[in-house]
């Protein structure tokens, strides 16, 4: 276990060509697990009523579902969009439970979408495919990254969108993916907050420098912060019991070089949390890692994923750092 404190230089080696294979935390249904009322898309150009909703709609031949919340007095005027995807095993009502970030918004005035992944079930147990993990996402290949390219698609075209401000962030398996789509889609989300994730994917090549917050755990066993097979899989998953995470080091590394950031971090402390930002990056990025001493696998700040689940840790109200940390950056102009 990695103790207080980080390391004043991360790798920043390419990662394409490393294979690496089989324990990733999986996160079970728990606080808020009911989808949404299902709703029609509100006409384009009009007002969409507060509240949450869920729509579906059909990728390939699979059909898909999303949540949507929308504050009070949106109106007309373009809003940011926050994408927010839960661990392995919830679903989009789980991880809105763990994260709070529907009333952060009704505060800050964005929007949050809440997609949901496949699985053998409709509503639960639902998986990302976030590269070698995880469960039957990643097994059947299953289009994640064109999913959500479709879902910011019916957004635009029925919500008030600034798509220059729309921003993805998730927890465990929904923060592996996270990673994913910082280097798939980084033309459509100007920055990403993975929690207690890992870049478990190979030949990831982004077509810009991406701005990114990773927050992670000291004491995680299910996605540990120094890389290898974790002590806290999902025996509802057995086909990750054997799996190998990336470091952090490695995962926020990447970054790191491929944004052109200093490889010596400015470094600051408060409590338990050591916050370790490389700036400034090419083209007004940054990275930021904030390290947890003694975090487990949990939503710092938030609410325990299930009643068997770490404790979330209380020195970091992740949600609202995440946010503070979006709202610095957008996508550059055209």
């Amino acid at each position: 276990m990695r103790r207080a404190g980080l390391p004043r230089a991360l790798r920043t080696t390419a990662l394409a060509g490393v294979t690496l294979v089989g324990a990733v935390a999986l996160t079970a249904c728990g606080p808020r697990d009911r989808p949404a009322p299902a709703a029609s898309q509100p006409p384009a150009g009009t007002a969409p009523p507060a509240g949450t909703v869920t729509h579906t709609l059909t990728v390939g031949e699979l059909r898909r579902s999303y949540e949507i919340h929308v504050p009070p007095g949106t109106g007309t005027t373009p809003r940011p969009l926050v994408v927010e995807l839960h661990g392995g095993g919830g679903n989009s009502g789980n991880v809105e439970g763990q994260t709070g970030f529907f009333d952060l918004a009704d505060q800050k005035g964005f929007l949050v979408a809440s997609p949901n992944g496949t699985g053998r079930r409709a509503d639960r147990l639902l998986t990302w495919n976030a590269g070698w993990c995880c469960g039957q996402a990643a097994q059947n290949d299953v289009d994640d990254v064109g999913f959500i390219a479709a879902m910011l698609d019916d957004i635009a075209a029925h919500y008030p969108l600034d798509t220059r401000r729309v921003y993805a962030t998730g927890f465990s398996n929904g923060a592996m993916f996270t990673y994913r789509l910082g280097c798939a889609l980084a033309d459509r989300f100007a920055a990403i907050a993975p929690v207690s994730g890992a870049l478990d994917y190979d030949g990831c090549a982004p077509s810009r420098p991406v701005p990114l917050l990773a927050i992670h755990g000291t004491a995680d066993q299910n996605v540990p912060y120094d890389g290898g097979t974790g002590s806290g899989g999902d025996k509802r998953f057995p086909t990750e019991s054997g799996r190998v995470d990336r470091s952090v080091a490695d995962s926020v590394g990447f970054w790191v070089g491929r944004d052109g950031c200093p490889v010596t971090p400015v470094e600051r402390r408060d409590g338990t949390v050591t916050r370790a930002t490389y700036a400034p990056c090419a083209e007004g990025t940054e990275v930021v890692l904030d390290t947890i001493d003694g975090g487990g696998h949990a939503w710092p700040g938030g609410q325990k994923g299930h009643p068997g689940a770490d404790a979330p840790a209380s020195g970091l109200d992740a949600t609202a750092a995440i946010w503070d940390f979006f709202a610095r950056h957008e996508l550059p102009r055209q």
